[in-house]
């Protein structure tokens, strides 16, 4: 049975631990752990087999960028987290998620979305084609302050995106 992540994030002092269940939900088991200085993330299934997962963070080490790391046993274990400098942000709260798989030819896409400045502003929503190793595509959906954001996929594969923004400030 595969594994599956649910918002699986406990935030404890600056470490990340994966909560997963094998039986549809019925029971939940603690995963693998990633530290130091890291928070808030999310995670995405990877097209590289059953149990592949990518896990993006907030880190509170670096500045300036997020950090990211892989589990290919359904989020038992974890890499090291290794940082992604082209995903800039203000150490805030960001949305991950796979928009569709690959077929055929053409590869499957994630998606992300934080405030793609040292600051709290420009929110952004960047593509990925291969598995989060790149995100070469990125649109702007708000130019001034924002903060935390939520992607989603709608029945029809659009895409919806709630998040803070403001004026003056993000909130």
């Amino acid at each position: 049975m595969k594994s599956r992540l649910m918002n699986f994030i406990r935030s404890s002092g600056s470490q990340v631990t994966a909560i997963y269940s094998d039986d549809h939900d019925q029971t939940w088991k603690l995963g693998g752990t990633v530290c130091p200085q890291m928070n808030e993330s999310q995670v995405a299934e990877l097209s590289g087999g059953e149990g592949a997962l990518l896990l993006n963070m907030r880190n509170t080490a670096k500045a300036n960028c997020r950090a990211q790391s892989i589990s290919r046993d359904g989020g038992q274990t974890w890499t090291a987290p290794e940082y992604a400098p082209e995903l800039v942000e203000p150490r805030c709260q960001a949305s991950m998620l796979r928009y569709d798989w690959p077929n055929g030819k053409e590869p499957g896409r994630l998606l992300f979305s934080n405030p793609a400045s040292p600051r709290r502003r420009d929110l952004t929503v960047r593509l990925s084609h291969d598995d989060g190793k790149t995100w070469p595509v990125s649109k702007a959906l708000h130019e001034g302050p924002a903060a935390y954001s939520c992607l989603a996929v709608l029945p029809d594969k659009t895409i919806g995106c709630l998040y803070e923004c403001g004026r003056t400030n993000a909130y």
